[in-house]
């Protein structure tokens, strides 16, 4: 089917046809002169040595952390607590939240729900799979873990079906007793929800009450003192790609009295008696007879509902008689699907908390409240309050987790969890490269993606745009525009420079309305005067067509709504609602360039608009539905353009949306008829008939993955799903890209990792390494750097260097040794630091690691030794300029070359009267006196440090040695996956450690510890002491700085082709490596630390 589409300005003046001249960006040519030709190979499996050796690493941001779901903490004196994020997994801290660890990054699940410490076995911690807020980006869970050594390691416990679970009871003096409130499948009816109980510590489950296939249960509550007294509350909801429903005859309140075993609804006494939606409860610790619920709740006791905006019913109750009467405190219950949670002071009834956009907080019931939590962030979703001291609680929302101890009067809200829920992101062409990215509920944010420096703080970045954060874009040409959106497709222009800011602005029904109107009137002559039958005729022809225009012009946009910059020129950017627009102004003057484009099914659109919500209406646009959400221009031709919608419509436009194509009839095996959300389009960089497409069908409940490609330009398409997992909650798929450097790898994200192929989709690998288990919405590849950056919707920006996956071909696989050619390597300088003191931080403080600053050279190796490989840089003339080792195992290896030179010798100069002086004492006196304290037991740490001080090693150390690790392991108090090393007192000094450790190398925590140790050494005393036992003056230790750097006198490379050669075995290989100076200052390492290898490499040199 194809439409024809002609642009027009008004009633009766069709647009000229713009004509833009082509324009290639530094990216694009970038990308074609580094093509590699790999030839297409027969499918081929990534190996797992290979993929053990590429390792992920972070760059946040934790500037507002991300939307977590729950919290739950131990009395104290303890200052335990652990939290869910909504798709990050689990974090616990030991010291209200100066520090935190992930635990969770190796599940197949991602999703939390709801988290329970049991009160008599506070060892014993269970997990809720499953997030019931249930927004429109919700993930499903996979059942219940359980913890027996406090939440540091899990183990499943069963109810995988159950999808989504609201809330976890834990009997107070047995904690094998366990009854779960599981809400069941969001987006299907399904026979796995209900209330559930164990009393064997969740080895076996009962289901002891089942309402129906759509109504689960969202909470559940046990008496404190009496554990035979239960009470629970069940939730009827449903969610459709185009709507919520919140409520119906399966929501109610329910007990029991045999704890857990039978149930009866509670009725009458007051509560409701209308139908219900969302209920959540709260028996007081210290006088359980009062009860508090949030109740949503019509007036009426029969279907069909019409929802309101807000409810007469919705609102606090109460009940002071232990559930048998409840009173209405207040109507205050703003989007109760969303957030619901409400909690009592233990030690004072009447005061308490519950959450509304704004939390709220009452001293006497709930007959008034007042605003609380202040200055934190809002929507709110877990309250945890210390039963020994109330004064302390911690809130859970959709920025992060904040803690209170003066009873809600002040907050502390940190930036040390890295789980933001990011949506798209884009990228700049800067040394080092920056990104932008949009974030669920806090924005747009951009930053670097590494410095020179070790670490970068949250310092370095900063938010364009506010609201939802989506789509971003990056001008490839000037650094200093960038583009932001919130949702609804409010998108913008920022100059970082100035500040100006230009709002898009989209053609709206009025301006042609009022045209028309203008026509109408000219026709209708005098307005007091009675029109002729030909006027009448014609105005009424006029009025038709002013009709169909104005519901042509409606613009829809979704929550998440596509734009992008040209690849061919930046001043063209492209955007979609239902319709596809353009601008050949960075974003002003948007021009309509296509029809509607959805499948305009008028009763889902009439409900996604105005009636989604249930019983409380929200309409905020979250469902707004038949709108584009992919869309994409070929990166090979101009004005070659791809879009699909949120229907199931995958459209193309051969002549930049002069008309279109509908392509989707083409595309075969898709569920529910064709419509299927289609989550990315992507156009391929090397073939014009090439385009890789990706649905996602969870929105119906089915949650495999769907991919497909076309050869053909779209006349036929087939599958490429190939062995892609099909069978758990999170295998659906967000995004596919084509790699830009070899038309033989492709990557996709799903609900749990991303994946990779170096055989067109033939065969995948999971690239796992260090990875955790999270949604990942978007990828992106660097064209210069050859990173993949991953946009996780959770755990914040992943990067990967992917040049060796961009090389891999069968014929490198079958080889014993392979060094990959490297990437150009940049030198950079560097502003000063931001966002940190530079004389310590605390613990409290967030960075992540970078790379270490150099070229990367990786190898692989399919069969290890024992031995060492070697590696040399040679210059132009053929002269070894440096040399390093690294790892000859099995697997793939990257060292980086720091760009230091082997120190030439210099001419020695003459000894001047006090050199020959000191001369003579370090040669006769130095030994004596330090064997003399050695055996005097003098102070060890003191002795180390002068011995360091009194003979300094003659060269550096190459940063980033070895093979597959983190380039430099991060903070110990800050791991940022659960495999990381954690320490729970890292402000406590350790003893310094004498000499090389076994195995060779240190991490970069311990060299930098040794650095600063040795910075202080000519000012301690007892180091001090002895140089003057000696009678040396203490050399002066130089102003504070880092440990990498150039070898001492060697100086660093200059701009300029050198070869890189390894040495494996009896296995030579070279490769060309280019070195380009973007401005960068050099510098040296001033410490000089070494261990034993690097001193008998130096002595090689020599």
């Amino acid at each position: 089917m194809t439409y024809l589409f002609h642009r027009s300005t008004g009633p009766n003046h069709p647009a000229p046809i713009m004509r833009i001249s082509r324009f290639v960006p530094r990216a694009a040519v970038t990308m074609v002169g580094s093509l590699l030709c790999v030839s297409t190979a027969a499918a081929q499996a990534i190996d797992s040595a290979t993929i053990a050796g590429m390792r992920w690493r972070t760059i946040g941001p934790a500037n507002f952390m991300g939307r977590f779901s729950d919290v739950v903490g131990i009395p104290g004196p303890s200052k335990t607590i652990i939290a869910a994020s909504a798709a990050g997994g689990i974090w616990k801290t030991t010291n209200n939240g100066i520090t935190w660890r992930p635990t969770f990054d190796d599940k197949r699940v991602v999703s939390m729900g709801a988290l329970a410490i049991a009160p008599s076995d506070t060892q014993q911690v269970w997990a809720g799979t499953g997030e019931v807020n249930s927004r429109n980006s919700i993930e499903p869970g996979g059942g219940i873990f359980k913890s027996t050594d406090g939440g540091l390691t899990w183990q499943a416990k069963g109810l995988e079906k159950t999808e989504h679970i609201g809330r976890i009871a834990v009997h107070p003096t047995n904690p094998n007793i366990v009854i779960v409130a599981a809400l069941g499948a969001a987006w299907r009816s399904n026979p796995e929800r209900g209330l559930y109980r164990t009393t064997d510590g969740g080895n076996t489950w009962t289901l002891v009450k089942h309402v129906s296939d759509k109504a689960g249960f969202v909470d559940v509550a046990m008496h404190p003192k009496d554990p035979n007294i239960v009470f629970a509350t069940s939730w009827e909801r449903f969610r459709t790609p185009y709507s919520l429903w919140s409520g119906g005859p399966g929501s109610a309140l329910w007990k029991s009295t045999d704890a857990g075993v039978t149930w009866n609804e509670v009725k009458g006494g007051g509560f409701p008696a209308g139908i219900k939606g969302r209920m959540s409860l709260d028996i007081n610790l210290g006088n359980p007879n009062i009860i508090y619920m949030m109740i949503e709740a019509s007036e009426k006791t029969t279907l069909p509902i019409v929802g309101e905006r807000n409810p007469k019913l919705n609102g606090l109750w109460r009940s002071t008689d232990g559930g048998t009467t409840w009173t209405q405190m207040n109507n205050y219950n703003v989007r109760p699907f969303y957030y619901s949670q409400v909690r009592s002071d233990p030690k004072n009834a009447d005061r308490v908390y519950f959450s509304s956009t704004d939390l709220q907080v009452s001293d006497d019931g709930g007959k008034t409240s007042r605003n609380t939590a202040q200055g934190v962030h809002v929507d709110d979703h877990g309250i945890w309050i210390d039963p020994n001291d109330p004064e302390r609680w911690v809130l859970a929302n959709d920025g992060g987790v904040a803690f209170t101890y003066d009873k809600g009067g002040n907050f502390s809200q940190g930036q040390n969890i890295p789980v933001a829920q990011f949506y798209e992101v884009a990228y700049d062409m800067s040394v080092p490269y920056n990104i932008c990215t949009g974030a669920q509920d806090n924005g747009t944010w951009c930053g670097p993606s590494r410095r020179r420096t070790g670490t970068t703080s949250l310092g370095y970045w900063f938010t364009i745009a506010g609201g939802d954060g989506f789509y971003a874009a990056m001008d490839p040409t000037d650094p200093n525009i960038v583009y932001g959106e919130s949702q609804g497709g409010n998108a913008s222009r920022v100059n970082l420079k100035s500040g100006e800011r230009m709002a898009f602005v989209k053609p709206s029904w009025q301006a042609k309305y009022k045209a028309w109107e203008d026509s109408i009137a000219v026709i209708r002559g005098n307005p007091l005067t009675p029109a002729t039958r030909a006027q009448t005729t014609a105005i009424n022809a006029l009025r038709t067509q002013q009709k169909a225009d104005s519901a042509d012009q409606s613009l829809r946009f979704n929550w998440n709504s596509p734009f992008f910059i040209s690849p061919h020129n930046p001043a063209v950017i492209y955007f979609a609602g239902n319709r596809v627009l353009k601008s050949v102004k960075r974003g002003e003057d948007l021009q309509l360039i296509s029809p509607d484009l959805s499948r305009k099914l008028t009763a889902k659109l009439d409900t996604s608009l105005r009636l989604t919500g249930g019983i409380t209406l929200d309409a905020t646009g979250a469902e707004t539905y038949g709108t584009v959400v992919a869309l994409e221009e070929s990166p090979a031709r101009a004005g070659l353009l791809y879009a699909g919608t949120d229907d199931g419509h995958v459209w193309k436009s051969a002549n930049d949306g002069g008309s279109w194509e509908n392509l989707s009839s083409r595309i075969p095996g898709l569920p529910n008829g064709g419509e299927v959300y289609v989550t990315r389009v992507e156009a391929s960089k090397f073939d014009t008939n090439v385009v890789y497409v990706a649905f996602d069908n969870h929105r119906w409940g089915d949650f495999k993955p769907y991919l497909f490609v076309s050869r053909d330009g779209g006349k036929s398409f087939s599958s490429l799903v190939s062995n892609l997992p099909t069978g758990g909650v999170g295998d659906y798929l967000h995004v596919v890209r084509e790699d830009p450097t070899n038309p033989d790898v492709l990557y996709v994200g799903s609900s749990i990792g991303v994946y990779a192929s170096i055989d067109r989709g033939a065969t995948w690998t999971k690239l796992t390494g260090n990875w955790p288990s999270t949604p990942v919405y978007d990828l992106q590849i660097h064209p210069r750097d050859r990173e993949l950056i991953a946009a996780t919707h959770g755990r914040g920006i992943w990067i990967l260097d992917v040049a060796p996956l961009q090389q891999m071909s069968k014929e490198i696989a079958a080889k014993p040794v392979h060094l990959f050619e490297p990437r150009p390597a940049q030198q950079w300088g560097e502003e000063p630091l931001r966002g940190a003191s530079g004389n310590g931080n605390g613990q409290n403080f967030f960075a992540t690691q970078n790379p270490a600053y150099g070229a990367s050279i990786s190898y692989r190796i399919a069969q290890g030794s024992t031995g060492q490989a070697r590696i040399s840089i040679v210059n132009a003339t053929g002269d070894t300029v440096s040399s390093m080792t690294g790892p000859a195992t099995t697997g793939l290896h990257t060292v980086t070359w720091n760009f230091a030179l082997n120190a030439r010798p210099a001419a020695r100069a003459a000894l001047t009267p006090s050199e020959k002086r000191d001369s003579i004492l370090r040669a006769v006196r130095m030994p004596q006196v330090l064997d003399s304290l050695v055996a005097a037991k003098y102070d060890s740490v003191a002795l180390s440090l002068a011995r360091q001080l009194l003979n300094p090693p003659a060269g550096g150390f190459n940063a980033g040695r070895g093979g597959g690790g983190r380039a430099g392991a991060g903070a110990c108090e800050r791991p940022l996956t659960q495999w990381e090393a954690f320490c729970a007192r890292p402000a406590e000094a350790t003893t310094l450690r004498v000499g090389a450790p076994a195995g060779g190398g240190e991490g970069a925590a311990a060299l930098q510890e040794r650095a600063t140790q040795l910075q202080n050494a000519s000012s301690n005393p007892a180091v001090r002491r002895v140089f003057d036992l000696i009678g040396l003056p203490v050399p002066a230790t130089g102003g504070r700085g880092g440990f990498g750097g150039a070898l001492a006198g060697g100086g660093m490379a200059n701009t300029g082709d050198f070869a890189v050669v390894l040495q494996v075995g009896g296995t030579v290989m070279k490769q060309r490596l280019r070195v380009e100076n973007m401005g960068a200052a050099g510098g040296a390492n001033p410490f000089g630390f070494s261990d034993d290898e690097d001193r008998d490499e130096d002595r090689d040199r020599r």
